[in-house]
């Protein structure tokens, strides 16, 4: 691995398992903004979802194009839960992140601001060079391509010295066609799939792929 190789970390069901719940909390707040805040029938909500996540990559990004929402007030919005009783200190992945020699920020669809929340219950904030959210993608998410050259940017590095490691294979599949390097958290035990470099069932074992690389 090159000494100033970057590491890009999504946030949400990467940094901590899906089980914890972080999640469905946000997908109600969404549902609950789209019904009370764009005037959607709840009926409609699901279907609306789906598409623009189909067609935009985000909920946001379908808002904000079909509907001319602000993206701070929806972000605000939707991001506005409990963490307290869901993230706990993650002792062991803190300990990992120092053994792994190379720079690391956290590249999020999600607001700064909640990132910043996540990792602070995490106690991880100063595991990472940057944390970089939707605001500093010009609110383009992932799987865009607009969005890793931002990302890129942010941090000053080139898309083959860097990696992504995530959860969504719409978010890889984009990252290796661009040139990065992809771990894929899978969540379960799952098989080498070939469209990725490397599978992981878990954020804790990415330590043998990156500490076997140097």
């Amino acid at each position: 691995m090159p000494p100033m190789s970057v590491l890009f970390f999504d946030l949400d069901n990467t940094l901590y398992p899906r089980s914890r719940g972080v999640v469905p909390r946000i997908d109600r707040r969404i549902n609950d903004y789209l019904e009370q805040r764009v005037g959607i029938p709840a009926s409609d909500v699901d279907a609306l979802r789906r598409r623009f996540w189909a067609e935009h990559g985000t909920t946001l990004r379908g808002l904000t194009l079909v509907h001319a929402v602000d993206p701070d007030d929806y972000l605000a919005y939707v991001h506005d839960i409990e963490l307290e009783d869901l993230l706990r200190p993650a002792p062991a992945l803190r300990a990992l992140l120092q053994r792994i020699p190379a720079r690391k920020a956290v590249f999020s669809n999600a607001s700064r601001t909640h990132a910043r929340r996540v990792l602070g219950r995490l106690q991880l904030i100063d595991a990472f060079e940057a944390v970089i959210g939707l605001e500093d993608l010009g609110y383009v998410p992932k799987p865009q391509p607009e969005a890793f050259r931002a990302a890129l940017d942010c941090v000053g590095a080139g898309a083959k010295e860097s990696t992504l490691i995530d959860d969504l294979q719409p978010n890889l599949a984009t990252a290796k066609r661009l040139g990065l390097r992809t771990v894929w958290v899978s969540g379960e035990k799952s098989p080498a799939d070939a469209a990725f470099d490397h599978v992981v069932p878990d954020i804790l074992e990415i330590e043998s792929i990156f500490c076997a690389a140097v």
